[in-house]
């Protein structure tokens, strides 16, 4: 559905009745940051109020931003980072100028239907979401989080994915297993995407996710997120509950 101009949106219903519903916000150019963002807030708003979308509903949002150690603070300070009305959303922010010379912009995704949602915020980089029997874990800004010294980028890896797996493994779950998905966002993507890689490969084999099994969904772009030396960051998407072979692999 479109909108208006600088706002689009795609809804799916499910069998069960139950609807997902994707909005993307843009805005001109040609504004400072800070009218950027409060447009972004107002188009955001009056797209949940065409979609009659409640506050609550809400389970994940992705600001995208072009200078994001400058603009965290009002992108924290913004509604776009919750409100009392939401509950727990996961949120990710990430430094990725948006097209076409934009400040920022907003991707959003929410959730409806007829059986009851939980949502509960496990940890400040961790949501679970729940419906009819199903976990939905919603992991956002993983990162090492350095600010006074560089570490590498394969350490800094390691490090975001033992995060990930000890949140799973707290919730009863595995990396092989559950998690389905994962955006990684690497600084200096020509220099540093390699020693990532090399990294997560060991770290799956470990996890017993190998050519003979499967890999995870991926994305490795360039990208960043708000601490000076951190290199590699990430966000997850994992499901808890789901039957044996109700997931098929390329």
């Amino acid at each position: 559905m479109q909108l208006d101009k600088g706002i689009a949106s795609r809804s799916f219903r499910g069998e069960s009745g139950g609807s997902e519903h994707f909005i993307s916000v843009e805005v001109p150019a040609g504004l400072a940051f800070g009218e950027q963002l409060e447009l972004v807030e107002r188009r955001y708003a009056e797209a949940r109020e065409a979609l009659g979308l409640a506050p609550e509903s809400a389970i994940f949002r992705r600001v995208f931003v072009s200078d994001l150690m400058n603009q965290v603070q009002a992108v924290r300070a913004s509604g776009l980072c919750g409100t009392e009305a939401e509950g727990p959303v996961a949120v990710s922010i990430v430094q990725q100028a948006p097209l076409p010379g934009a400040k920022v912009a907003l991707l959003a995704y929410h959730l409806t239907g007829d059986a009851d949602i939980a949502k509960h915020r496990l940890s400040p980089n961790h949501v679970l979401v729940e419906k009819r029997g199903l976990r939905h874990l919603w992991s956002t800004r993983l990162c090492a989080g350095c600010d006074s010294a560089p570490a590498s980028a394969a350490g800094q890896t390691r490090e975001i994915f033992a995060d990930l797996i000890a949140t799973l493994a707290g919730a009863g779950g595995t990396l092989r297993d559950h998690c389905v998905r994962t955006w990684i966002y690497v600084k200096d993507v020509d220099v540093f995407y390699k020693d990532m890689v090399e990294s997560r490969r060991e770290l799956f084999e470990r996890q017993g996710l190998t050519a003979e099994t499967h890999y995870i969904a991926s994305t490795g772009i360039e990208g960043g997120c708000a601490h000076r030396y951190d290199l590699v960051a990430m966000d997850a998407y994992s499901i808890l509950g789901l039957a044996p072979g109700q997931m098929s692999y390329l």
